[in-house]
């Protein structure tokens, strides 16, 4: 019963982790009415959390070590209901408190696979895709909710609204003992994030393949739109895509339960990247069989980067500074690609240029997960 308890906080916990970040894109023309501000400031407001995913992660080791989990989720999850609150205010507010957002999920984005891995050994793909399919379908409802909860009640009251998954956490947190996941006892003290950096190269195999991944995946999110228009879709039918995108990644994170071979399953990925891309020269159905191929393989692949620092190591600590390194400096890589690809079409004028580099970025990120990835699992 309390194993299942730390289950549902982990849950629970995921529910945060996207929310407050994608559901908000929905409301940008709303918000630069209101507040009279620019497209450049509202694309901040994904630009920030990218960033503080970065910054923020290699302080959560040392926090992890000296505060324990449990009251770094209390801490966490009481800074996100603050930062959701205040955000819509003022001018003001809605920066700092997409920074304080971003900030606190970055501790959360390491936390959980230190917690996963603290619950379970052996059904850590399972718990893992569990906990990726949550966050999908919190994000996922967020996104499509937004627009018309907004006509109901206001785009001010939505924002607020997404403190809900951090009150429900913070209850559900407040209500376990305080030592509910252990501090791990170890014979020498955890190595620090510049140790491992240094001598640890399983952690850099798994910053590469997260880095790898997370870039593909937010450089689609920003110009699959761009691209659909370019090949001749409505702004209609693009945003439909894109919609369509973003939604197949909820049940594929279940999928991973169903491989035994994950260098198999890198296999049957680098062919629904290739398959996707390739299927946007086909206009029609073909748009639609890429949106779809290209959620699909974004989403399991993120799960499988998840499984694979989750799996790292049987050491608590070890996991949660290479959990940090991957994440921190994933989400910087991430952060870079969207506007280097924006570079590159302003560059040579049409997106030809950028599918070749984004192909040539899918196939490196296969060959790094073969690097890290078991024969099984």
């Amino acid at each position: 019963m309390f194993k299942n308890s730390k289950i549902i906080l982990i849950l629970v916990t995921a529910m945060n982790l996207r929310l407050a970040i994608t559901a908000i894109t929905p409301l940008f023309s709303a918000i630069q009415q209101a507040l009279h501000v620019a497209s450049a400031y509202t694309a901040l407001l994904v630009t920030i959390p990218l960033l503080c995913f970065s910054l923020g992660a290699i302080a959560a080791p040392k926090l992890i070590q000296h505060l324990g989990i449990l009251p770094l989720i209390l801490m966490t999850t009481g800074i996100l209901i603050i930062a959701n609150l205040i955000r819509p205010l003022t001018t003001a507010t809605m920066l700092l408190g997409t920074l304080l957002i971003g900030l606190a999920i970055a501790l959360l984005n390491v936390l959980v696979p230190t917690m996963i891995a603290q619950v379970t050994t052996t059904h850590v793909t399972r718990l893992t895709s569990y906990y990726a399919v949550t966050m999908n379908v919190v994000a996922a409802m967020g996104t499509a909710g937004a627009m018309p909860l907004a006509g109901l009640w206001g785009w001010r009251a939505v924002l607020m609204g997404f403190a809900l998954p951090a009150v429900l956490t913070l209850v559900i947190a407040s209500r376990l003992p305080r030592h509910s996941f252990h501090q791990q006892a170890t014979t020498t003290p955890p190595l620090s994030l510049t140790t491992t950096l240094r001598h640890d190269p399983q952690a850099w195999k798994l910053t590469v393949f997260m880095g790898l991944q997370s870039l593909i995946f937010y450089s689609l999110t920003t110009w699959l739109p761009t691209i659909f228009q370019a090949l001749g879709a409505s702004d209609t039918t693009a945003g439909t895509l894109l919609a369509v995108f973003q939604l197949v990644g909820i049940p594929a994170a279940l999928f991973l339960n169903m491989f035994t071979n994950l260098r198999q399953l890198l296999a049957g990925l680098l062919v629904g990247y290739l398959a996707g891309v390739l299927c946007l020269a086909w206009s029609g159905i073909g748009w639609w069989l890429a949106a779809i191929l290209l959620g699909f393989t974004s989403a399991l692949i993120f799960t499988l980067a998840l499984t694979l620092i989750a799996t790292s190591s049987q050491d608590v600590a070890t996991i949660a500074n290479r959990s940090a390194i991957a994440q921190s400096l994933g989400y910087l890589l991430a952060a870079v690609g969207p506007f280097i690809f924006g570079e590159v079409h302003d560059i040579f004028g049409n997106w030809s240029v950028v599918l070749m580099a984004l192909i040539v970025l899918m196939v490196v990120t296969i060959g790094s997960g073969l690097l890290v990835a078991p024969s099984s699992k």
